[in-house]
């Protein structure tokens, strides 16, 4: 199983270390087939501090928090 700093570079895409609402959308489409509705839901959960960005920190905590 990957771990959360494997799962953040295949994200982040243009590698600036954070994930846009982009990023992750193009991410969970190639992986699951979800909607850009629940993209959208599941980036304002991640991105914590609504800077519109999601740190590794902040994926990091949930990705530890999911496992």
């Amino acid at each position: 199983m990957a771990d959360a700093t494997q799962i953040f570079a295949e994200i982040d895409l243009d590698d600036d270390g954070y994930i846009s609402v982009t990023e992750l959308k193009e991410y969970l489409n190639r992986t699951r087939s979800t909607s850009d509705a629940a993209s959208s839901r599941y980036f304002g959960l991640l991105d914590k501090n609504k800077d519109d960005q999601i740190s590794f920190e902040e994926f990091e905590k949930s990705y530890l928090a999911g496992r």
